[in-house]
């Protein structure tokens, strides 16, 4: 086995989340060696098909991964892509991956993207500015330049980002305060 291939490669299912081609993708990993591994990816909305995927790494080949199982997130390539049996089979090469991922992820269900924007979040009647930091499927991360005490866990808010044309309702699930900044988790209940 081991002069078939230049590394050890272990035989085993685990489930994570790609973010490629600005979405968030579902993906179980099959087959992972110290370089890399073999992926199974559930299409998308943007990435449905084989030729969507072999277009995307003809212009960028880099991908951002979470592995829960594994306790793994950061960076891969994409090295290759291929449909077997009406499955998409992608084999990622490791970049900048952080294999004990526990302290980052373990209170957290899905992936988190680093990704900055601007919103204006609405507090019963007031309307406050806010910078996103972070988001993933079921919420974001948001920073306001003011402390307020006045907000609190579990006040429901609506949240509008122009840059995403998105409108959203949502829970504060925790609220930290440091100095004049005020940083939340939202999580989000319906989207408009």
């Amino acid at each position: 086995m081991f002069k078939e291939r230049k590394e050890y490669r272990k035989k085993f299912n685990a489930t994570g989340q790609l973010y490629v081609g600005g979405e968030t993708l579902s993906l179980s990993c099959y087959d992972v060696s110290v370089k890399g591994a073999m992926l199974e990816i559930i299409p998308g909305e943007l990435l449905a098909t084989i030729e969507d995927f072999e277009a995307l790494i003809g212009e960028n080949r880099r991908a951002e991964i979470y592995v829960e199982d594994l306790m793994m997130s950061g960076e891969v390539d994409i090295v290759w892509v291929k449909q077997e049996h009406n499955h998409i089979l992608m084999g990622v090469e490791f970049l900048n991956v952080v294999h004990n991922a526990n302290k980052l992820w373990r209170k957290r269900r899905n992936y988190r993207k680093e990704q900055p924007f601007s919103a204006e979040l609405i507090v019963e009647k007031d309307h406050f500015q806010v910078e996103g930091i972070n988001c993933s499927k079921e919420g974001v991360c948001l920073r306001m330049m003011v402390s307020l005490p006045s907000i609190k866990k579990d006040t429901l808010v609506k949240l509008k980002v122009q840059q995403f044309a998105l409108n959203a309702f949502g829970k504060i699930m925790w609220v930290k305060h440091d100095g004049e900044i005020t940083t939340l988790g939202l999580q989000i209940i319906t989207l408009r």
